[in-house]
Parts: C-alpha cells; structure tokens; sequence
C-alpha cells in the first residue's frame, strides 16, 4: 500500500468528499442502512494499476487508501482493504478510481435491500475499472451465527 499522498490526490480527494457531502444534502427519504462486510482490490489487467478507494460512513470518510497492483501474470492480484470502519449498520458509501483518472465508481449501499454487503473493485482485462458487490458475503454472519453451524 502506498502511504504517501501527493498534493494532487489529496485534493482530487477532497473534491470528491465535496461533490458526495453537497450531493448528501438531498437524501432521499427512502435510505436504508447496511453492514460493510469487506472491500476489496482485484486487477485482472495485464499491465499493473494503483486503485484508490474512499470509504464513507453516515457522510464520513471512515477509509482512504492506494493500493499498488501487479500485472495479471496467470494470477490475479487481490488485496483486502484493512477494515477501519466499524461493523455496524449505517449508510455507506465506497468510491474507487483507477490511476490517476479523474472519474471514480460509486457503490451506495443507501437503499439496497440487503443489511449487508462486501465490495469489490475491479481493474478488468481491458483496463477498466468496475464495482462488484456481494450480499450477504459469509464475512457478513455473526459469531453466534458461525457457531450454531458447528
């Protein structure tokens, strides 16, 4: 993971945390809350890519990381997130952008059916970024719930 943010993410990053905080003034009535089970990072592209990943809880930035991925050489490279937002329910908000593109996918768990979901996002193999999601991952059962299963 890349630890170093130059001035130039920091303030595509902020930019992004203004467009999501203004575009939160509006919410709807209907808005639900999940569990953010796990995000994660895959790249299946034959070149190497960084992926940056924003993740939001009830409006705030819970998790901002760069992650370094290989080029698909056979395997695919994937790396968890490290969870730094809590495991309870609220409204999350998972933003990704490849590179130093300006455009970054936006997965809303806001409204979903579902009380809980895992994330990941994707390089492709022609190189474009896209948002895949799981519900009810089995990151998602709760000790007692993996208990009862024996």
């Amino acid at each position: 993971m890349n630890e170093r943010v130059s001035r130039r993410r920091l303030l595509a990053g902020v930019s992004v945390l203004g467009v999501g905080a203004l575009a939160g003034c509006g919410s709807a009535a209907g808005s639900s809350t999940s569990r953010l089970a796990y995000v994660r990072v895959a790249n299946w592209h034959a070149e190497a890519h960084t992926v940056h990943v924003i993740v939001e809880r009830d409006g705030d930035l819970v998790h901002w990381s760069s992650h370094d991925l290989a080029a698909r050489d056979g395997e695919i490279t994937t790396q968890p997130l490290d969870r730094t937002w809590a495991d309870e329910q609220a409204e999350f908000v998972v933003r990704v952008r490849i590179d130093d593109r300006n455009t970054w996918k936006v997965f809303d768990l806001a409204g979903r059916e579902g009380d809980c979901y895992g994330v990941e996002a994707r390089v492709n193999d022609q190189g474009s970024l896209g948002v895949w999601y799981e519900q009810a991952p089995r990151q998602c059962r709760t000790q007692s719930d993996q208990s009862a299963d024996g």
